[in-house]
């Protein structure tokens, strides 16, 4: 039994109390795992219909299903650091996927210890700073630079093993094991309540290695065995604008992942198969948990959550990976089940990642600071309408900072729009999306709503001062980027020349430098 997404289980001696008269010596444990690049969207229909995610299913059929549910930066270290914090990213300067939390950051897991629970942690974290490579880094720092260099290796499938290969990404594997190991030797005998973190990396796509040390992650790998658990038939080839009708930070995006030349619909069917059969192997890793709490008599008395970091394209929009505010890319899936809460509820609410902590808390009943950028789901999993009305916004915010990205981008979602802007609003063109009837988001339309646009944008403004953001991050860029630059001496152009993008650099080094140069000289 398997599993592969995000999976978070949370019982609340508060919630318990009001709903099925627990004491305070009844606390549930908590259990989360999550997943890396899992679309939110094949949790529900008709997205569950093109893969089996039995474990999925199992969680969306006992409790709830968030079906509008964002993650707060679409790339790894900055949205863990929004979900780990309950701050949005621009709170916390968590610009990157090196620049995120300090490592002695309270997170809520850290107010679970506290508060009398036994906590453990396995497989990956990724929100604190100073991780990632160096391409990643100098990538996000010099994204301002008006050149364009291909970041990543183009999107590849690795077909390996054969109909009995199950283990493919034996890491997460060898984690998740771990972690049921725990659950049935250890668990069940603690004399307090536990909260269990399990982070996964599938369906995370894989390094391309051909491609050097400084490779990423562009290679989708699966074996035969979870391929048959995707129906290929239902696989739909991805509309695309052409490449001269593209907004300009979404074609800097499409080159810079190497996505702009010619796919077949061979291949992008392809791609997108094998993603969603990487997804069918992180569902066996969640089966994996269920199983364990289920054999430990555990089952009934957790609350289980299951979210990813962010989404994946998958090559919708002439995209890979993340970093984008499509809904491939930004919105992910939440489910949550466990005492107290209700059997196949399916919450229409937008919700975000930052949204767990103040839930951990009521959960456990502690105070929840007034300072969170989150807000508490337990009204929206117990139907309690006048209380959610009162205590939550009816949008969600994302933003994103790093690179594949040449503007620090954010997003207000609420009720059908979606709308985003950039930089600081001026420089590139804003969109807005009618997610209602373009679920595919190709039909920019704000040119036909400019009222709408400025309440949106001015309620955006009150939540994030987004073109002095803009700046800072400019700023921070720059600093970085001189410092590290000065910390390399001579071997400043040696180094720079040989990172991820080196095939596109080495054409033409002097005229790359330059750029580089004029751009930190630059007043801005």
């Amino acid at each position: 039994m398997y599993r592969f997404n995000l999976v978070f289980l949370i019982l609340s001696t508060k919630t318990l109390a009001l709903c099925l008269n627990y004491t305070q010596n009844l606390r549930p444990n908590i259990v989360m795992v999550m997943s890396d690049a899992f679309d939110g969207r094949l949790t529900f229909h008709p997205g569950s219909q093109v893969v089996k995610l039995p474990y999925t299913e199992y969680l969306r059929k006992q409790g709830a299903v968030f079906l509008n549910a964002y993650t707060n930066s679409p790339i790894c270290c900055p949205s863990r650091a929004a979900m780990w914090s309950g701050q949005f990213v621009h709170r916390t300067q968590s610009w990157n996927n090196f620049k995120c939390l300090d490592n002695n950051y309270t997170t809520w897991m850290e107010i679970l210890q506290k508060n009398g629970y036994y906590t453990k942690r396995l497989g990956k974290l990724d929100y604190t700073s100073g991780s990632h490579s160096i391409s990643n880094r100098v990538e996000a720092w010099t994204r301002d630079v008006p050149f364009l260099l291909r970041q990543e290796g183009r999107p590849m499938i690795d077909l390996i093993g054969n109909a009995s290969t199950v283990k493919v990404m034996a890491k997460d594997w060898k984690i998740t094991e771990s972690a049921a190991r725990w659950i049935r030797h250890s668990a069940a005998s603690l004399s307090k309540p536990f909260a269990l973190y399990l982070g996964l990396n599938l369906p995370h796509p894989y390094r391309t290695e051909s491609l050097g040390p400084n490779a990423g992650g562009s290679t989708f790998r699966t074996s035969p065995y979870w391929l048959r658990k995707v129906s290929r038939e239902l696989i739909a080839v991805p509309k695309w604008l052409p490449l001269n009708q593209m907004h300009p930070v979404d074609y800097y995006s499409t080159f810079t992942k190497n996505c702009s030349s010619n796919f077949t619909q061979e291949e992008v069917k392809d791609i997108r198969t094998f993603y969603y059969a990487m997804c069918a192997e992180a569902d066996a890793m969640l089966g994996e948990v269920v199983s364990a709490l289920s054999d430990s008599g555990l089952l009934s008395s957790t609350l289980l959550m299951f979210t990813s970091d962010h989404g994946e394209l998958a090559m919708e929009h002439r995209q890979f990976y993340k970093m984008s505010m499509f809904e491939g890319s930004s919105h992910v899936p939440l489910l949550i089940t466990g005492p107290g809460t209700k059997a196949e509820l399916q919450v229409e609410q937008p919700v975000s990642l930052v949204d767990i902590y103040p839930t951990v808390l009521e959960l456990i009943g502690v105070p929840v600071p007034a300072n969170l950028s989150g807000h508490s789901l337990m009204p929206l999993l117990h139907q309690t309408p006048a209380s959610s009305a009162k205590y939550r916004p009816d949008w969600v915010l994302s933003e994103y900072h790093g690179c594949n990205a040449n503007a620090s981008t954010y997003m207000l979602r609420t009720g059908k729009w979606k709308y985003i802007t950039y930089a600081d609003g001026s420089g590139a063109p804003l969109q807005l999306f009618d997610l209602s009837t373009d679920k595919e988001e190709l039909y920019n339309v704000a040119v036909h709503f400019p009222a709408l646009c400025q309440r949106l944008d001015r309620l955006l403004r009150s939540i994030v001062d987004y073109p002095t953001i803009s700046q800072a991050v400019h700023h921070y860029n720059k600093k970085q980027f001189s410092d590290w630059k000065s910390s390399l001496g001579d071997r400043y152009s040696s180094v720079i020349a040989n990172l991820r993008w080196h095939v596109d650099w080495q054409q033409n080094p002097k005229y790359f430098e330059a750029a580089i140069d004029e751009w930190l000289s630059g007043s801005r």
